[in-house]
């Protein structure tokens, strides 16, 4: 896990507190890059969260620690007085200025994510969002359900916000389509109780929530310079930390195009699509029969790391062969991995980096998709099936966001 480049001291919250309030069980973490036109917004609806009924939910159980980091406009002046309004809403404001060589938003996340650590109780929790997002009114109330039910880990579902860009539009609806699918169809060949369907498949900087034991365990939001939130999923994956999915919990962010962030940013992969676009290029995806393939090798996967060996296994053999890895190469990975979500996560590295494994574009797969999902769901099942409530639905309209129809 990547710690924090030599010379950059720690953060201290602003009003010299150690501690959070002895009742906080969140510490929100907002960076924050010249964002004086947005952060009102985001502040408000963080402030003004309710439960279900339009209750409050308790102010004295969260606080948002809020950096300014490398701003040149009034972004940490403007949030002081949005504070300084609604002295019932504990906001911390911290600014810092990061040489400009090691600058990135994985250094300002593991910034707060440290003080965050520092600030909670061994049960508290750490969540990330962004200044150019909004959260839901029901966010905190929703992540909070997922906590008491046991989570770990949660990933919120974020929607885009059409307010800026407008070519990419196709290619972002077929990609939430494709996954929400995907997802539907690895909860019928691998159901989870830990994160059963109706799920999402999202778990990114604008809404993430990681319980502060797991957040140390895995090393803690990585240092790096770009995806850093998908690191930080990696690294909980690596020690077996499942992330609920729960599609209540919801935040809207921005297209806008974005010069904030070093690295890959989502609003360089908008980008990306629209030129796509207007080029004529269609992406190419993992097909319906390589979904397949990839669900039922995690299975086989996470069984024979349980009994240290490939055993009789046909998918594993049939994944060998895949791969040209002699089956000796597979069963030492198997014997020696330090986890089942490690052993998985490296296997597939290498599918993602095989060309053949990408081979049929959005349209393509989104119809198999549909069919196959269908007609598994509308199979007679026999009454006594052990298969979590729920598993075997269908994918469910997506707030804010309707599937491009393909067929």
């Amino acid at each position: 896990m990547a710690d924090l480049p030599p010379g950059i001291p720690p953060l201290t919250a602003a009003d010299g507190s150690e501690y959070a309030h002895s009742e906080c069980l969140f510490c929100i973490t907002l960076p924050a890059k010249n964002e004086a036109a947005h952060i009102t917004e985001a502040l408000r609806a963080l402030h003004l969260q309710v439960d279900p009924h339009g209750s409050r939910v308790d102010p004295t159980t969260y606080e948002v620690l809020l950096l300014a980091n490398n701003c040149s406009d009034d972004t940490a002046e403007v949030a002081r007085a949005y504070a300084a309004a609604h002295p019932d809403f504990r906001l911390q404001v911290l600014e810092v200025t990061i040489p400009a060589e090691v600058a990135s938003v994985g250094v300002a996340r593991r910034l707060l994510g440290d003080l965050a650590v520092a600030r909670l109780p061994e049960y508290g929790i750490i969540c990330t969002t962004d200044a150019d997002s909004t959260v839901d009114r029901h966010w905190l109330y929703y992540t909070r359900c997922a906590f008491d039910r046991g989570a770990s880990a949660v990933g919120g579902r974020i929607i885009v916000r059409q307010r800026e860009r407008r070519r990419y539009r196709k290619t972002h609806l077929q990609d939430v389509t494709y996954r929400m699918l995907q997802v539907l169809l690895e909860s019928l060949i691998d159901p989870c109780t830990n994160d059963p369907w109706p799920r999402h498949f999202q778990h990114y900087g604008p809404s993430i929530a990681v319980r502060k034991d797991a957040y140390l365990a895995c090393g803690g939001m990585p240092a790096v310079s770009c995806i850093e939130d998908i690191h930080l999923m990696w690294a909980l994956e690596r020690i077996d930390v499942p992330v609920v999915h729960d599609p209540k919990i919801k935040v809207y962010t921005s297209d806008r195009e974005s010069d904030r962030i070093e690295g890959v940013a989502f609003s360089r992969t908008l980008d990306e699509w629209g030129k796509m676009a207007e080029d004529g290029r269609r992406p190419v995806v993992w097909g319906l029969q390589h979904c397949i393939m990839l669900f039922k090798w995690k299975v086989a996967l996470r069984r024979a790391y349980l009994e240290r060996r490939i055993g009789n296994s046909p998918a594993l053999f049939e994944l060998a062969d895949y791969l040209n890895m002699p089956y000796g190469e597979l069963e030492h990975r198997i014997a020696t991995a330090e986890s089942a979500g490690g052993l998985y996560q490296d296997i597939r590295r290498i599918l993602e980096h095989t060309h053949e494994f990408s081979d049929a574009p959005f349209e393509e797969v989104i119809r198999d998709l549909r069919r196959f999902t269908r007609s598994v769901h509308l199979r007679p099942r026999p009454s006594f099936s052990r298969r979590p409530s729920g598993t075997a639905r269908p994918a469910p309209p997506l707030d804010g966001e309707s599937p491009v129809e393909v067929d």
